[in-house]
């Protein structure tokens, strides 16, 4: 009869692969030095992850999944600045407080190694959809593909944040300038 797996363990390892993946990057970061990295014997990791891209898949659908944690409050009935500005501002405390994972995040995307049920719109991709098609709409830009408009304040948020982490001190002039930018683009204002 199989042991049952562990929680605490699951996340040992997926904590170590943040760590690894943000310093080494992924193509860099073996199976073996993750294990190492969580206390745990190489095998251990293939019990709950049984290969690296699973590994890569679940960590991306684990972050995802924190995002829309943090998204808990989103305001629904408010007007499509104050839900993207909302966004915004959780996106960015979120990358101060988890600079690797944003890192790793950015690195996942682009590995080419996601399943799309991983890359499927979570709830606050669903939601930036819906007001980045509102705000074109406002500011004349109504048929701008909705994806295209998600991408550009992905950009934006990222740029942003990879900023104020090397400038702290214009943290607060930073994130200002950086959504006004983004809400100019979206509806000319």
């Amino acid at each position: 009869m199989a042991r049952p797996k562990s929680d605490k363990k699951r996340k040992a390892i997926l904590d170590a692969a943040v760590e690894l993946f943000a310093d080494r990057g992924i193509g860099h970061a073996p199976t073996s030095a993750i294990s190492s990295a969580a206390g745990v014997a190489e095998g251990t990791l293939f019990t709950y992850f049984k290969t690296k891209d699973d590994l890569l898949n679940e960590l991306y659908r684990e972050m995802r999944t924190e995002i829309d944690r943090e998204m808990a409050d989103y305001p629904v009935g408010a007007d499509a600045r104050t839900r993207l500005r909302f966004v915004w501002d959780r996106f960015l405390d979120m990358a101060e407080r988890h600079p690797k994972r944003l890192k790793v995040q950015q690195q996942l995307r682009s590995s080419g190694r996601l399943l799309k049920d991983a890359e499927a719109p979570n709830m606050v991709i669903k939601e930036l959809l819906h007001t980045s098609r509102e705000g074109a709409e406002l500011g004349g830009l109504d048929g701008a593909s909705p994806e295209y408009l998600v991408l550009m304040f992905r950009a934006q948020a990222e740029a942003t944040a990879e900023f104020i982490a090397a400038h702290r001190e214009m943290k607060s002039k930073s994130r200002e300038l950086g959504f006004r930018l983004v809400w100019r683009a979206l509806v000319g204002q």
